[in-house]
């Protein structure tokens, strides 16, 4: 099998059994946390936490096609468009469990939790992200 296109990634990822109590829940007070729990040559599923007010670094996924699960709690996604020397705000997207975003290789943004609690996430990279 090849790497899955955006399309078939985000269908993959709104289908994919998961029960919250089966993930590995873990909220670091210093760092959102990344626990891989499946990767092939193809494909790589994180589970991703976030205390409460932590957020990613604005970032790209160097070519891996990435789709952002809620599993539970609510996420802020700000998205950025490369404008040369800076890059240049798009939009806001709010998040919440059961909901999705998907985005291609060369898209940017941030990510960050917005609920009082614990935000959880899985995400889904084709081919696998290379950090």
């Amino acid at each position: 099998m090849k790497d899955y296109n955006l399309e078939d990634l985000i269908a993959y990822a709104k289908s994919y059994e998961a029960e919250e109590k089966s993930l590995p829940i873990f909220f670091d007070p210093d760092h959102y946390s990344r626990t891989p729990i499946y990767r092939d040559e193809n494909l790589e599923i994180v589970v991703i936490c976030f205390a409460a007010g932590q957020t990613s670094t604005i970032h790209d996924h160097r070519g891996s096609n990435c789709v952002v699960r809620v599993v539970k709690g609510k996420m802020l996604e700000q998205l950025f468009r490369d404008k040369g020397d800076q890059l240049e705000f798009v939009e806001n997207r709010y998040l919440e469990a059961g909901e999705v975003s998907g985005l291609d290789g060369v898209a940017i943004h941030q990510i960050g939790n917005v609920s009082k609690e614990g935000t959880v996430l899985l995400n889904f990279y084709s081919p696998p992200f290379r950090m």
